[in-house]
């Protein structure tokens, strides 16, 4: 063998080995954590074996490598304490978070589903916890309102009916039967924590708006969209009468702040137009004092990437609402509606 065959050779190895190194520092951190970004329910059948179990979490999309968590799992024994059952895993859960999920009992710690829509009110909140029996309506709002005190949340609560109205994340969520209110507002809480993302945040701050001023807007577009492809419409419009210093004029923080936050009336009268209370966008220029409701995913997005349009009126129109710049033509869309109402 020449020399210039005997460096060429070496290089090579030193170079494999530079890489063999480098993937044995970057492959754990990174096949170390789950990769999903929405809640994952996943079920254990009985006998599943680790095989089966890695396998069926990389097709969830849970994990990178199902090699890898296999591996991972026979060093630490996990495969011969694998239970039966339904589990949770939650966006950024580590494997070994999954690995203490999968050995616990749970055919022993019953669960029950509850879902949130997306637009429910705190009060209906703790409504639909009561109804399905798994804590009182009123120890609900009490851990809400205990939740509040011991966070530092930065924003003016004087003229709120609950401060904590907007914050709680509307999803359907997994709880242990004896799962106790302030638990159940812990998770809820850290759940819209995780979805407003640092990129968001920022955003946020570059159109000039808090993460309070983001959820209130945010709310009022989940209560006035009819589906998600409107939502950045109607939040363009809110920005558009902002920016002239118009009224808003929003039917769905009036019937908030009729009884409020609490009963909402499914009809609104003229007269209560003429109430006098802070969430009147129709009397009180700007955003009300906070949220009316809890937005999702979809009106946070749209509230912080709203569509660039000239609107300033929307009316009820066919499978969704009709738009229009000028007054006229929005009188026009309101005398059409009224008609088909009519009819």
């Amino acid at each position: 063998m020449n020399k210039g065959c005997f460096v060429v050779i070496v290089l090579l190895f030193l170079i494999m080995a530079t890489l063999a190194a480098g993937a044995l520092i970057l492959a754990p951190p990174m096949l170390s954590n789950t990769i999903h970004v929405e809640p994952v329910e996943f079920t254990v059948e009985e006998g599943d074996s680790l095989y089966r179990v890695s396998e069926g979490l990389k097709e969830e999309g849970v994990i990178r490598s199902a090699l890898w968590f296999r591996r991972k799992g026979q060093e630490e024994g996990i495969d011969r304490l694998i239970k039966p059952g339904s589990l949770v895993i939650e966006p950024g859960s580590s494997i070994q978070d999954v690995f203490a999920q999968l050995t616990v009992d749970r055919q022993q710690r019953e669960q029950v589903r509850v879902t949130f829509p997306e637009g429910f009110t705190l009060y209906q909140m703790a409504n639909r916890l009561e109804e399905q029996e798994i804590v009182s309506a009123e120890d609900f709002l009490e851990a809400v309102e205990a939740y509040y005190q011991e966070t530092s949340y930065d924003f003016d609560d004087a003229q709120l009916y609950y401060p904590l109205e907007g914050y709680l994340f509307p999803d359907t969520y997994f709880f242990e039967v004896d799962t106790t209110a302030d638990e159940i507002v812990r998770v809820m809480a850290r759940k819209m924590e995780e979805v407003l993302t640092p990129e968001w945040r920022q955003r946020g701050e570059e159109i000039g708006l808090s993460v309070h001023e983001v959820l209130t807007l945010a709310s009022l577009v989940e209560k006035e969209a009819f589906g998600d492809f409107e939502r950045p419409t109607i939040a363009g419009v809110v920005y558009n009468r902002m920016e002239i210093d118009m009224l808003l004029q929003f039917c769905s923080s009036v019937i908030y702040g009729l009884d409020e936050g609490k009963e909402l009336a499914n009809r609104l009268l003229y007269r209560d137009l003429e109430e006098m209370h802070p969430f009147n966008t129709y009397q009180y220029k700007g955003l009300p004092p906070g949220p009316i409701a809890n937005p999702g995913r979809s009106s946070i997005e749209a509230t912080l990437y709203p569509e660039d349009n000239e609107y300033l009126y929307f009316v009820v129109g066919d499978g969704g609402h009709n738009f229009s710049q000028e007054y006229r033509d929005h009188l026009n869309n309101v005398e059409a509606y009224r008609n088909r109402s009519e009819e």
